[in-house]
């Protein structure tokens, strides 16, 4: 037996699979500031034309509690967080607060938060591209809140929340966002194409 050819006949060897690719692919496609901001018009129905006026402030590379966020950047006073997710996540709203936390650090660093001066935040804006096999509804919202616990029985009216947009960009759903924004329409084919070969 040749012994270049040992790692075709034991699978051990075999690198394993990535099953975090297509998130990855998600990343890369928006990292281009043009296809980010055809997304961003899609989502919110504006006609922004320049993509320099984008400040992108995704935590690269920065692993927190083992995650790191897709794409996160400024535009006109607005402070946009958008994931891609191939499986269903209840806890998005969580790590949305620890992604939109780090960020909020990272934009005032070289303020005060002592001052009497009030500190002006970009509105943030939470959404999620879902194109998972759990069958979802075409627009849902997750909140924080609907993880609290309260002592008894009475709910309290939550001192703290936030709201994740979730669009489901599987085959049917969200039509017209997929006909304005082609690169994500593209994405969703690919990944549709990809899901049948692996079926």
């Amino acid at each position: 037996m040749n012994p270049m050819n040992d790692h075709v006949q034991d699978p051990a060897r075999l690198p394993k699979p990535r099953r975090d690719y297509k998130d990855t692919l998600f990343r890369l496609l928006f990292q281009d500031r043009d296809r980010l901001l055809s997304l961003y018009n899609a989502v919110n129905g504006t006609s922004y034309d320049s993509p320099e006026d984008l400040t992108v402030v995704t935590l690269e590379n920065a692993v927190y509690m083992n995650m790191k966020n897709d794409v996160a950047f400024l535009l006109d006073n607005r402070l946009s967080l958008y994931e891609h997710q191939s499986t269903w996540n209840p806890n998005m709203p969580l790590r949305d607060l620890f992604y939109v936390s780090r960020t909020y650090q990272g934009l005032v660093k070289d303020e005060t938060l002592y001052s009497s001066k009030r500190l002006r935040l970009p509105a943030p804006h939470f959404l999620v591209f879902y194109n998972g096999t759990e069958e979802r509804e075409e627009r849902s919202i997750l909140k924080l809140s609907d993880s609290f616990e309260y002592a008894g029985t009475q709910k309290e009216e939550p001192n703290l929340e936030l709201k994740v947009l979730v669009l489901n960009i599987n085959q049917g759903n969200n039509k017209e966002l997929l006909e304005v924004c082609r690169t994500l329409r593209e994405y969703c084919l690919l990944y549709t194409s990809d899901a049948a070969d692996e079926a």
